[in-house]
């Protein structure tokens, strides 16, 4: 609960970027407060977002691999 505060508080000068991407990716926007689905205390974290990271740390390990590779 903390913690989602303080992530928030930290991603909210890119709030500008985020606008920019999402009018771009016409998605839902993620740090509108006004939004109906938005709660500063909602415990549900989507499916997506684990996937998401799965895939970044999975993304990640292969790059290091590849330059762990190379670098042999």
């Amino acid at each position: 609960m903390l913690m989602k505060y303080f992530i928030y508080t930290a991603l909210k000068p890119y709030q500008d970027i985020f606008e920019i991407l999402e009018n771009h990716m016409r998605m839902e926007k993620i740090m509108d407060t006004k939004s109906e689905h938005w709660n500063l205390y909602n415990d549900k974290i989507p499916n997506w977002f684990y996937k998401m990271i799965i895939m970044m740390g999975i993304s990640v390990i292969l790059g290091f691999l590849l330059i762990l590779a190379g670098s042999i």
